[in-house]
């Protein structure tokens, strides 16, 4: 390695070109720069110092493309780069090699992260190619991508400034639920991993719809760390339970909005399906049945059971103003399913709903017989209920609230979520 760094020192030196430039840039300009009898002068050369570790500094690791020619590479992928070759030392490090990376996913496309991820966990699981013992990987992230794509008993959170471990015997997880895990936790609800705060729904309705509202009260859920993770209608528990444990628990308040689906008496048989009707159940009965709908309560998740039926209902059940709300997003999904409704469209609509409701007022309906009426499409005619919630969610930019007008059970989730209470 000297000698070839010699070699081409010489070469250089006797170049007619580099000779010419070296004594142009020594008389026309450093010389401007002696002072007295002091000598300024430069050399152009590739190792004035030919030792070997010289030498190995010199020496450049570059990306090419598949014609090997040079291109101009951005951040990540020397990012990944240098991931590699740090790798590539510690294979040959045969007295626990330790990798040590913070924040991997930086400048990375989402692919990219996961393809670097499936590297870091082939290098951490051995035995590896020539007896080379195995890499312990450890690295911190804010990438939702990395967090869903690790095994939930690998990861550590890290809260207020403490470390809660995840492994098997730690958490209230069961082996079914890291199994569980490990097939539907994807990257929406990796977020979970990251939020001071969780909302865990049962369908994308309250997913679209519950942040506006929460926002509409005066408790925007972004201000507060808020997430919501729609986990649909099995697994409720196994995604809360990563957040129970014995001992010290993990300071994120948990949230579990579930319909308490009991469904009123005068309910059509179309729309009860195999639901029990709450005036055939005692005070017992019911109390019971909203007990077995937060069995799994514990630490810092609490469950809030709708105060009587579903979401759309319950909130159309509230208030004059929240069933005028929602059956005017009711009639707009209506609309929309051929085509989405234009500005003319979307006015005829809204007043339309609007003639009805006042009719309803005027004819003293009840807001339950009210509500019927409006849930009714969503569950018999296929009116969309995330469409609804989508509109249902603009149209509260425009409609002032008071805290009477939102169902109980969503103002006691909001306000623990965003810590007016005590967890």
């Amino acid at each position: 390695m000297r000698g070839i760094l010699r070699r081409a020192e010489r070469d250089i030196r006797d170049n007619k070109a580099v000779a010419e430039v070296s004594e142009d840039i020594n008389s026309a300009y450093l010389q401007r720069f002696v002072i007295g009898d002091d000598v300024l002068r430069a050399e152009i050369s590739v190792a004035t110092d030919a030792t070997l570790v010289r030498a190995l500094e010199r020496l450049e690791l570059n990306l090419f493309t598949a014609s090997d020619e040079w291109t101009r590479r951005g951040l990540g992928y020397n990012n990944a780069l240098f991931m590699a070759a740090e790798l590539l030392l510690l294979g040959k490090n045969e007295l626990a090699p330790l990798l040590l990376i913070e924040e991997p996913e930086a400048h990375l496309h989402p692919q990219l992260q996961t393809r670097i991820m499936d590297l870091l966990r082939d290098k951490a699981q051995g035995p590896q190619d020539g007896d080379r013992a195995p890499v312990q990987v450890i690295l911190t992230t804010h990438s939702p991508n990395l967090a869903s794509s690790t095994p939930v008993e690998c990861l550590t959170l890290v809260a207020r400034g403490r470390t809660f471990p995840l492994r098997r015997g730690v958490t209230r997880l069961t082996e079914g639920d890291y199994a569980f895990l490990t097939r539907f936790l994807d990257v929406t609800k990796a977020n979970m991993f990251f939020a001071r705060g969780l909302a865990m729904v049962e369908g994308d309705a309250e997913a679209i719809f519950l942040p506006s509202l929460a926002d509409a009260l005066g408790m925007p859920f972004n201000e507060h760390g808020v997430s919501v993770v729609n986990v649909g209608h099995v697994g409720l528990f196994r995604y809360s339970r990563v957040f129970q444990r014995d001992g010290e628990q993990i300071p994120v308040r948990v949230a579990c909005i579930r319909d308490r689906d009991l469904v009123p008496a005068d309910t059509p048989e179309g729309m009860r399906g195999k639901l029990a009707r709450w005036t055939d159940m005692t005070k017992e009965q019911i109390s019971a049945h909203v007990t077995a709908l937060t069995t799994g309560d514990d630490g810092p998740v609490k469950t809030f059971v709708s105060d009587w039926w579903t979401l759309e209902y319950d909130l159309a059940v509230t208030s004059w103003t929240m069933a005028r709300l929602m059956y005017r997003a009711v009639k707009l999904a209506s609309v929309a399913a051929p085509s989405w409704p234009d500005a003319d469209k979307t006015e005829k609509a809204i007043a339309r709903a609007d003639r009805v409701v006042d009719t309803w007022i005027g004819q003293g309906l009840s807001l339950g017989e009210a509500a019927l009426k409006i849930y009714r499409p969503l569950k018999l005619d296929n009116v969309s209920k995330p469409i609804t919630a989508q509109f249902a969610a603009q149209l509260l930019t425009s409609t002032p609230l008071t805290r009477s007008d939102v169902p109980p059970y969503l103002l006691d989730a909001f306000t623990y979520l965003c810590g007016e209470v005590a967890p």
